[in-house]
């Protein structure tokens, strides 16, 4: 088992605060970010492009399977353009203080047992229901790649990048929303994540780990174990109405066994 591999098996969710100074915000997690939100969804969704500190290009990338935005209801049309949020984001943020947050970068791991329909069912009713439906726009994509042993090259994870700031065009734009990005929404993306998972996905995820140093993704991700003793509460069918959502862009991989480059630097920014 390599270090992405462990990684991903223990922390079932990672929330990466999106700051020109890098991750300071969240000491439970030690994976940094790139420092426009711009560049953070042209990684995730392995484009090429440009922001304010210069061109970038993840094409290289060969582990995308898909990508989409979810919208909450009753969104202007604008906000359906081709990275625009995340452009009008890096804008409307420029002038804050470099460790000021800009959104949240957010990595979920995926169960290996299933296929890529139900990674995309999954990820998108978490980016729809959790998030969207709260206010926040989000783009989401998911990473996964095989060896030639039956294992991963890269485990199956996605990410979403979310906004917590106002992106409508007010008099409030660039704002912090306190309901996006306090506590509440913290307890919801962890809670409602381990929630999807199978039972020891689950486990791994809440048990304390007694090697090492290895610290829990979220300070308070044991308590939420309790929870699952019963089943989740369905969501009425008032919220799920309510999302309007944009087609996801599948992207279809050929899963053919290739070898595993046991320390490409690409694997090192999961």
């Amino acid at each position: 088992m390599n270090a992405i591999t462990t990684l991903h098996a223990r922390r079932a969710v990672s929330i990466r605060p999106i700051s020109a100074a890098g991750f300071r915000l969240f000491k439970t997690d030690r994976r940094a970010t790139h420092a426009k939100v711009t560049a953070n969804y042209l990684y995730i969704t392995r484009q090429a492009g440009h922001d304010a500190l210069g061109s970038l290009d993840f094409r290289h990338r060969d582990d995308l399977i898909a990508h989409g935005l979810e919208l909450p209801a009753n969104h202007p049309r604008w906000v359906e353009e081709e990275g625009r949020i995340w452009r009008e984001t890096d804008t409307a943020t420029a002038g804050i203080a470099p460790d000021a947050v800009r959104a949240w970068h957010i990595v979920v791991s995926l169960p290996k047992t299933v296929d890529d329909d139900d990674w995309i069912t999954m990820v998108r009713d978490y980016a729809r229901i959790t998030i969207a439906a709260h206010g926040p726009a989000v783009a989401w994509a998911i990473h996964a790649k095989p060896d030639g042993s039956g294992g991963w090259c890269i485990p199956p994870h996605a990410h979403l990048v979310m906004t917590t700031r106002i992106w409508r065009h007010d008099a409030r734009h660039g704002h912090t929303v306190p309901s996006w990005c306090g506590p509440a929404m913290q307890a919801r993306l962890h809670a409602d994540w381990l929630a999807n998972l199978p039972n020891a996905m689950r486990a791994a995820a809440v048990t304390p780990y007694r090697a090492g140093t290895y610290t829990q993704a979220h300070p308070d991700s044991a308590a939420l174990f309790g929870i699952f003793e019963h089943p989740p509460r369905q969501r009425g069918a008032r919220s799920r109405r309510g999302i309007r959502h944009r087609p996801s862009r599948r992207i279809k991989v050929k899963r053919s066994p290739s070898p595993s480059p046991s320390a490409s630097p690409d694997q090192q920014g999961v």
